[in-house]
């Protein structure tokens, strides 16, 4: 049979003081080598029957599993044998969350089948031109619609995995991403660009989200001072873990680290070494690490992935 990752961590997950206490008992115990490993991602994982997942390590002598990520905007993808989706303006169109949480489900449940157990989905991202070279993959332009379908998504999703919702923030240009620095007032950014993150996390209850490649008014969206620490994990309580996009989503060592970064995808190219030299000469206050780690830690154990037996995080056969 079936069970659902939202049944299992009301049953199984324990009270939010047990999940803290696992989740320090389990930093304390790792080493510093440990801990950073967790913080980059371990490259492409081939699959059996065609395609890849994309690895995140984990503590296998400590019983803490890796991540296994794939895309999701329109279907689990590479995944071989995955169904296609309509796109999410397809979607949006149809202005239909309740329809919209079944196809959250449908993804989760299909890369929950092939092992993975983090979507990377839904795209939230405003719509503002139609030239945008990835308009297909966003809802819409409207604020209301693209949170309510955000919401429905990330519910669906999580019934089986975990869900990463994109690109954190302002992210509505395509050819000039990696350079182009948005300039915003504080009403723009918050009345246009920002309700329907925090609804997919605070609402929805997103375990994690995705930077995007970006600068929003000077900073780099994968080390944004004020994204990053002041608006997602102190203003809005998020206690999930910040990953940046591919390649080229994470700029800097110490930028990141300090801003509230915690996971460079794919691989180690700011983090790896260069965090543990960065460590090692006090650039990065260790403790700062332990956060990241914890964060990452605490919806493994929230969402039953040390359980699953390696089967991923969502439905459990039994």
């Amino acid at each position: 049979g079936w069970l659902s990752l939202s049944l299992i961590t009301a049953c199984d997950g324990g009270s939010d003081a047990m999940v803290e206490s696992r989740v320090n008992n389990l930093v304390t115990q790792m080493t510093i080598e440990e801990k950073v490993a967790q913080m980059a991602g371990s490259g492409a994982e081939p699959l059996p029957e065609g395609g890849v997942l994309w690895g995140v390590a984990g503590v296998e002598r400590l019983g803490i599993p890796p991540f296994r990520m794939a895309d999701g905007p329109r279907g689990v993808a590479p995944v071989q044998g995955a169904t296609t989706f309509p796109v999410g303006m397809a979607r949006g169109a149809t202005w239909d969350p309740a329809l919209e949480r079944r196809v959250g489900a449908a993804m989760g449940r299909e890369l929950r089948a092939a092992g993975g157990n983090v979507l990377l989905a839904p795209t939230i991202n405003n719509l503002r031109h139609p030239a945008w070279g990835r308009a297909q993959e966003t809802y819409g332009e409207d604020v209301q619609l693209l949170t309510q379908m955000a919401v429905a998504f990330v519910k669906g999703a999580q019934e089986y995995v975990l869900a990463s919702p994109k690109h954190y923030a302002a992210n509505s240009i395509e050819d000039t991403r990696f350079q182009v620095d948005v300039t915003i007032d504080e009403r723009t950014l918050r009345e246009i660009y920002l309700p329907q993150f925090q609804a997919a996390l605070v609402e929805g209850g997103a375990a994690s989200v995705m930077t995007a490649y970006n600068s929003v008014n000077g900073q780099f969206c994968g080390e944004n001072e004020q994204l990053l620490k002041h608006i997602l994990k102190t203003e809005w309580g998020f206690n999930g873990f910040v990953l940046s996009d591919w390649v080229f989503g994470t700029q800097s060592t110490l930028g990141s680290a300090r801003n509230g970064l915690d996971l460079e995808m794919p691989v180690a190219r700011f983090y790896g070494d260069n965090l543990l030299a960065a460590i090692a000469d006090g650039s990065v206050a260790e403790s700062l690490v332990d956060d990241a780690v914890g964060r990452m830690v605490r919806k493994k154990l929230e969402y039953g992935l040390d359980r699953a037996s390696g089967l991923g995080a969502g439905v459990v056969g039994r």
